[in-house]
C-alpha cells in the first residue's frame, strides 16, 4: 500500500541549539546558534544544510518537504542540518573517556493540513546525526526520512531523534504522539498529546505553532523527563 509521506508542510520558524560539555573542570567548551528567522539576508541560514532537493528555505521559514497546491506531494522525505559537527561525546582514545555533552535545542514548529489533501503526513523529527548523509532511499512514510527497511534498527545507524508524528503506523499508540527513537523509528518510549490537550495536526482552515523545547541531561544521560519535550501551543 502506498504511503504518503508528510503532504503537511512541516515548517520550522526558529532553530536554537546549546551545546556544553559536563561542568567538569576540564576542557569545558560551549557553543550557541540561535536563528531568530531564516531568511537569505541571515547569514547564519547559509550554514545549514538542505540533504534533499525537497527540502526548502523560503519566506523566513524551513520547509522541510515540499508544498503544492495542486497535488499531494507524496513519497517525499528531507532533511535539513546544521552543517557544523559538534562533539557529543568523548572517544575511546580520549583522556576523558566517560564524557558526555549535554545540549538543548528549542524551536518553533507550525504543521498545517491543506484542504483537499486528507490524508495528513507521517511527521517531524529533531535529529542527531553522525553527518550530512542524504536521507536513505526509500525513507518516505512511516521512516520518516531517517531510514529504511533496510537499515531500520541498525545499531550503525547511529541517531537520536525526538519525533512528533503525525500518522499511526502499526507500531505507533495513535496518530498524535511525541517518541523517543534510537537508530530506528520503532519508538522506546512515547507518549500520547491528545489527554494533555494538543493536537499535532489542528482541523481545515486553522493554524498551530508548537514551541518545542528537547533537553539532554549528559552527566545523568537522560532526555528531561516531562514527556522528552517541553510543548507549548500558540494557535492563530
Amino acid at each position: 500500500m502506498e504511503q504518503l509521506a508528510n503532504p503537511i508542510p512541516a515548517v520550522v520558524l526558529l532553530l536554537f541549539l546549546l551545546l556544553a560539555t559536563p561542568p567538569v573542570s576540564a576542557r569545558i567548551k560551549t557553543c550557541t546558534i540561535t536563528y531568530d528567522d531564516f531568511n537569505h539576508s541571515n547569514s547564519n541560514t547559509d550554514k545549514l544544510y538542505l540533504a534533499s532537493n525537497d527540502s526548502t528555505v523560503a519566506s523566513g521559514a524551513l520547509h522541510v518537504t515540499l508544498e503544492s497546491d495542486y497535488s499531494p506531494p507524496t513519497n517525499q522525505s528531507g532533511r535539513i542540518l546544521y552543517d557544523k559537527s559538534f562533539k557529543l561525546w568523548e572517544g575511546r582514545n580520549d583522556t576523558y573517556s566517560d564524557r558526555v555533552a549535554s545540549f538543548n535545542t528549542s524551536f518553533l514548529v507550525n504543521l498545517n493540513q491543506k484542504i483537499g489533501f486528507p490524508t495528513p503526513g507521517e511527521g517531524l523529527t529533531f535529529v542527531v546525526a553522525p553527518d550530512l548523509n542524504l536521507p536513505p532511499p526509500n525513507s518516505f512514510g512511516g521512516y520518516l526520512g531517517l531510514t529504511n527497511f533496510t537499515t531500520d534498527g541498525n545499531i550503525l545507524n547511529q541517531i537520536i531523534a525526538i519525533e512528533l508524528d503525525t500518522f499511526k503506523q502499526d507500531f505507533d499508540p495513535d496518530s498524535n504522539h511525541v517518541g523517543l527513537n534510537i537508530n530506528s523509528v520503532i519508538s522506546g518510549i512515547t507518549t500520547s498529546l491528545t489527554p494533555l490537550g494538543f493536537k499535532l495536526v489542528p482541523p481545515y482552515g486553522t493554524h498551530n505553532f508548537f514551541n518545542v523545547w528537547v533537553q539532554y541531561d549528559g552527566i545523568k544521560k537522560v532526555i528531561n523527563r516531562w514527556n522528552f519535550i517541553r510543548i507549548i501551543a500558540i494557535s492563530t
